[in-house]
């Protein structure tokens, strides 16, 4: 395999520092950067005859196009040393940077965050996800170390864990984020924090996700044609409640006839660290005492289309959610809740196996089934039961 762009770039940009000087060179080496030359000093227990061999020094700077203007202001630095006479390899017993408290210091961990947020958006998140799910709970980390002066890595992130419920969701995103920053950072982590980490499933509501009854459905889309919203408003939530898409997925939605029977083709992709899901097909699954025509639907989407700020607003999940506290829908009730109720009715009216039914909505078996298990499995489970113990009474 050839060289990177990137590496390759470093590498002229570092020969050009050089002004030509030959003998030095950088080098990927797994998940590390290494500067190779003969020119460095002998390491210490080395002896004299082995002062013009070439050896390697491993660079702080990790790999990677983000990395490159780093990686090369760190080689240039360690070349300027190197010829002064100035260079030494670093000392191998001295105290880690994180058994330093300095490390703990605000400014230290807002540097930090700054580089994991380098690392990790554009190569594997976008921009928005790194605001709504990681910045916060840094933020409130860093936020946290400037309260006082920490000795110890333990006490300051049980006193930032501690500032979300136990056994909530919030807990348990704060604690995967800083264990992040620690490993990146390089420092070990107190296992003694693992009492504190949250868990999503078992704070779950135990009735399952909140999905939206066809009652509920009928009802909102009364207050939708009553409200000052449009009639394009109306034809996205009723993609919603038809085709069960996320609210990102009206964008690009397409609509058509296909022997005889109404589909949308859902071409919007969504990117995660597992890939990016590919254009699907979905048939109508309207909710239970619908028209064949779901309410004229194709001809309502060719004459209106969908609203503007599906196209033009960063969420359009936000979007429809605040639309529902505008229409005083229940509180518990977001725009998934239409998506939700589309899945069980896969699974409860049409019986369809978790992968059909995962494979329409565009995620895993895996997925589904964390999802939906218990509103899919619960009825079944309670009838099983009520069986057993009416066979047990009768005998």
């Amino acid at each position: 395999m050839g060289m990177p762009p990137w590496l390759r770039s470093l590498s002229l940009s570092f020969k050009a520092h050089r002004l030509g000087r030959t003998g030095w060179h950088v080098q990927q080496h797994r998940d590390k950067l290494r500067l190779l030359s003969s020119e460095f000093p002998p390491r210490p227990g080395e002896t004299e005859g082995q002062g013009t061999q070439k050896r390697a020094l491993t660079l702080k700077t990790p790999p990677g196009p983000t990395h490159t203007a780093a990686a090369l202001t760190e080689c240039c630095a360690v070349f300027d040393a190197v010829l002064a006479g100035t260079w030494a390899w670093p000392d191998p017993d001295a105290t880690p940077a994180g058994d330093d408290p300095g490390h703990l210091a605000p400014t230290a961990l807002e540097r930090l965050v700054g580089e994991l947020q380098t690392r990790l958006v554009g190569e594997q998140m976008a921009p928005r996800t790194w605001q709504r799910c990681w910045a916060p709970y840094l933020t409130r980390l860093v936020a946290a170390a400037g309260e006082r002066r920490w000795a110890e890595d333990a006490p300051l992130l049980e006193h930032h864990l501690r500032h979300w419920p136990s056994n909530s969701r919030a807990r348990q995103m704060a604690y995967d984020r800083a264990r992040r920053l620690w490993k990146e950072a390089g420092w070990s982590w107190p296992e003694e924090l693992a009492k504190l980490r949250g868990n999503g499933k078992a704070a779950a509501d135990p009735e399952g996700v909140r999905t939206l009854t066809d009652e509920e459905i009928a009802d909102l889309r009364e207050r939708i044609e009553r409200s000052k919203l449009t009639a394009a408003d109306l034809v996205a939530w009723d993609c919603m409640f038809v085709f069960g898409i996320r609210p990102q997925e009206l964008i690009g939605l397409q609509l058509q006839r296909r022997d005889g029977e109404l589909m949308a083709m859902v071409t919007r992709s969504k990117v995660s660290s597992k890939g990016a899901t590919r254009p699907r097909p979905v048939p109508a699954v309207p909710p239970a005492g619908w028209p064949p025509d779901c309410h004229r639907l194709l001809e309502r989407w060719q004459e209106h289309g969908l609203p503007r700020w599906v196209d033009t607003t960063a969420s359009p999940g936000e979007r429809m959610t605040k639309q529902l506290r505008r229409l005083h829908m229940p509180d518990d009730v977001s725009s998934y809740a239409a998506r939700h109720a589309f899945a069980l009715r896969l699974g409860l009216d049409l019986g369809l196996h978790v992968r059909e039914a995962a494979e329409l909505m565009g995620h895993s078996p895996q997925v589904h089934l964390q999802t939906y298990g218990r509103r899919l499995d619960g009825p079944a489970l309670l009838a099983k039961v009520k069986g057993l113990v009416k066979s047990r009474a009768e005998a």
